[in-house]
């Protein structure tokens, strides 16, 4: 018997070259059948063509100057003119914004410890440091400009030994700390009154990816729990509840953002006091929120319509009270189930930002329209509206790389 073990191990033979390695993959993905193999050939082919003209008008037919030439007018507008600010340099406000966002953002790869918060953490700060490294003149981006570019790497590295050596280091603390960076972002962007070089500045000289972003987070962070106070509000046994939470979603989910952002100067004004301080800003952030809403209670009550009556049931055999199923068993599930809706709806709210010129705010796509509008850059409109696209697709795209590590960590569509 030993005899007859070792015989047929030494007459073993190694796979098929066919099956192993990279050309074994390539056999099974590309070239498995007759079909597969011509469609590999085609796509391959129109890939390469697609690949030489693009990069050949990328590198040499294209005239990128006009992205230098608007330079930092894409990320804040017109705020630091002497318009918006006469008398002083408010430049440093949305740099010192960015300095606690990288904080926050070292402090979640503290708490996460790696993987993909790390990499977004080492990628913001990289790349802001960077910006310090531009072929500009002083008078254009001074010595203060550059150092609180620079410091996005060290503030990046404090937030993460914040995180992993203080009691700071902790989700909750995470979380409140982002609701304080936002506000104090909201405070510098505006100012105070009588406060020393926090001279209040209009909205109406917010622009920018600045103002894209601020409306993108503001919208996210509100849009979710709204969302799901109305899916839960619809799906409730109490008839005026249900009534009021069906009526809402319906008119927002059936009448065009477009449309509301025009309605939002009169509509927004009836819901508050009469003396209550109100600007562009505030009324389109609270349109998009609620518009982002309307489609985030469909998202959350297709999660709830799917998990099968038995885990309720189990809830209540347990003992547990309604609000506990709901809040524990129910919803929990039903989030993780719907989590590339979720996503999806949040990019296509960031996306959704470009729609306020139509009230006079200038976000990033308006002052690309505007310049490309005049008739020495008129030329470069291709250059132009390729770098949004570019621009819009980065912030897109990590939001859905971010969404794949969350459903691969969670499980999602795995039994």
């Amino acid at each position: 018997m030993a005899a007859d073990t070792q015989t047929s191990t030494a007459n073993a033979l190694p796979p098929p070259r066919t099956e192993v390695g990279v050309i074994g993959w390539m056999h099974a993905n590309l070239f498995s059948s007759r079909l597969n193999s011509a469609l590999t050939v085609v796509s391959g082919a129109l890939a390469l063509v697609i690949l030489w003209y693009g990069m050949r008008w990328v590198f040499w037919s294209a005239d990128w100057t006009v992205v230098e030439r608007v330079g930092g007018l894409f990320l804040i507008g017109s705020y630091n003119t002497e318009l918006a600010c006469p008398g002083q340099n408010c430049f440093w406000r949305p740099q010192v914004s960015l300095l606690l966002v990288t904080a926050l953002l070292g402090m979640i790869w503290g708490i996460l410890g790696g993987g993909v918060a790390k990499r977004i953490a080492i990628l913001t700060a990289v790349v802001a440091a960077l910006f310090a490294f531009l072929p500009y003149s002083l008078e254009r981006m001074g010595w203060d400009v550059r150092i609180l570019l620079l410091a996005n790497l060290p503030s990046t590295a404090i937030g993460w030994a914040v995180a992993r050596y203080t009691p700071l280091g902790q989700p909750r603390w995470v979380v409140a700390w982002g609701v304080v960076v936002f506000l104090i972002t909201l405070v510098l962007q505006r100012g105070l009154p009588n406060v020393p070089g926090l001279q209040p500045v209009s909205v109406v000289y917010w622009g920018g990816l600045t103002l894209n972003l601020i409306l993108a987070v503001g919208g996210i962070s509100l849009s979710l729990p709204i969302g799901i106070a109305l899916a839960l509000g619809r799906r409730s046994n109490l008839p005026m509840v249900k009534l009021l939470c069906v009526v809402f979603i319906e008119v927002f989910r059936g009448v065009p953002l477009i449309t509301l952002l025009f309605m939002s100067q009169t509509l927004v004004p009836l819901a508050f006091p009469e003396d209550f301080p109100q600007n562009s800003l505030f009324r389109a952030a609270v349109v998009i929120t609620l518009f982002s809403s309307a489609y985030m209670a469909e998202n959350i009550r297709g999660g709830l319509q799917a998990l099968h009556p038995g885990q309720a049931e189990a809830a209540r055999a347990l003992g547990l009270p309604g609000w506990q199923t709901t809040m524990l068993i129910s919803l929990p599930q039903a989030i993780r189930n719907v989590i590339p809706a979720i996503v999806g709806q949040f990019i296509a709210l960031f996306k959704d930002t470009s729609l306020v010129y139509i009230i006079g705010m200038v976000d990033i796509v308006e002052i690309g329209r505007v310049f490309i509008s005049r008739p020495e850059y008129l030329p470069s409109a291709r250059e132009m509206f390729v770098f949004l696209a570019v621009v819009f697709w980065v912030f897109c795209y990590a939001m859905s790389y971010v969404s794949r590590h969350i459903e691969r960590n969670l499980g999602v569509g795995e039994r």
